[in-house]
């Protein structure tokens, strides 16, 4: 590929990977905030649309550096583009699977916190027997006295 190619090649590879970085950070920000806004998930998402960076930017280096055969013609350029964008296609599915996967986990752990909240709310208080200190009445032995619950 001759340095105009390979400058241009890099050049459209970069802007390509910075907006779909901006467009998976702001959308997964709010993605993973819910539907009451919370915050707090703004560093998950910078941290998945970094390694998206990563692995794209890892890519477009690749891309630009190998095959022989590519080389020389705006053919050549049209097709190095159409490869990287479908490779960075592939990278944004993966990436938003990986939101939404932590999106369905805030989900279940915010569901158990609140179930935890409401049986504890609604904890039934057992009142001693007469006679018998603390809050748990005891157990009486069975007939053959060796004991609780034994057959």
């Amino acid at each position: 590929m001759p340095d105009n190619d390979l400058t241009g090649f890099l050049i459209i590879g970069l802007v390509f990977v910075v907006a779909d970085g901006q467009v998976l950070y702001r959308g997964g920000r709010r993605y993973l905030s819910g539907p009451d806004g919370g915050e707090g998930s703004g560093s998950m998402a910078w941290m998945v649309v970094t390694v998206f960076h990563l692995v794209s930017f890892g890519v477009l280096a690749l891309l630009s550096v190998v095959g022989p055969g590519w080389s020389g013609s705006t053919a050549a350029l049209v097709g190095r583009l159409g490869v990287f964008l479908l490779l960075m296609a592939v990278a944004h599915v993966l990436t938003l699977a990986v939101l939404a996967r932590r999106r369905q986990d805030e989900i279940v752990e915010t569901r158990f916190q609140e179930r935890e909240s409401e049986r504890s709310a609604a904890e039934v208080v057992v009142e001693p027997v007469p006679g018998q200190p603390g809050p748990h009445p005891q157990v009486s032995p069975d007939l053959g006295n060796h004991g609780p619950y034994r057959t």
